[in-house]
């Protein structure tokens, strides 16, 4: 029942059997032969010791790809959820290829999934598409550019979306792997970025000999 009749619409493949009614209950045995059935119409039976059709290849869609669960990526920010305004704040992907395994039409199927690129929308109306999921900055040094790294233009909240592509290949029963056609779209949680803007001015005295000073109140944005 694999096998998909095309040649007109709504085909459908019907295998024989032959009943026996002469035994009680009666019986049924496959016959292996089959023969194509569409709407309206009474199928025709297969002649004795014509060659049955080849069933069709089971093929793995982007549909039945997207049913598993894969993980999303992990978004990280550099420093960890802060930024300041026109610096370049450091966000980077952390995604991991992942394996799975199931049925489906009676076969076992093995599918990998693996990350091949991210759509970043940044909350503040700019979005962008990297095949690089970025990393840190060593030593964590600040406003450093990366190739996902951002500049905020203004100062306040923003929720950071990240949507990673995933490629997949699959095996049906242990044979060769093969690719999906499409990629699975993952959404990750959305990631809040705190923008904040900087001062700078000169002072002569630190925040304990003049606790009211430049600098040692409570900052604002």
């Amino acid at each position: 029942m694999n096998a998909q009749c095309d040649a007109q619409d709504g085909g459908v493949l019907v295998n024989w059997i032959e009943v026996n009614s002469n035994v009680q209950p009666a019986t049924q045995t496959p016959t292996g032969r089959s023969s194509c059935m569409y709407p309206g119409q009474v199928p025709d039976p297969p002649i004795e010791g014509a060659e049955a059709p080849e069933e069709a290849p089971i093929v793995i869609t982007l549909e039945e790809f997207q049913k598993q669960p894969v993980l999303a990526a992990t978004v990280v920010s550099q420093p960890l959820n802060f930024g300041l305004r026109n610096a370049h704040s450091n966000i980077y992907a952390e995604a991991t290829e992942q394996e799975f395994t199931f049925e489906f039409q009676d076969a076992m199927i093995v599918l990998k999934a693996r990350p091949v690129s991210y759509q970043w929308n940044y909350g503040d109306g700019t979005t962008a598409r990297t095949t690089s999921p970025g990393g840190p900055v060593p030593g964590g040094a600040f406003d450093t550019q990366t190739p996902t790294s951002h500049q905020y233009g203004r100062t306040g909240d923003f929720n950071l979306t990240l949507t990673t592509f995933f490629a997949g290949d699959y095996s049906v029963d242990g044979g060769p792997f093969q690719p999906v056609a499409g990629e699975a779209a993952v959404v990750s949680p959305p990631h809040l970025m705190s923008i904040w803007r900087t001062e700078g001015h000169n002072v002569s005295q630190n925040c304990i000999e003049n606790p009211t000073g430049i600098g040692c109140e409570a900052p604002t944005r």
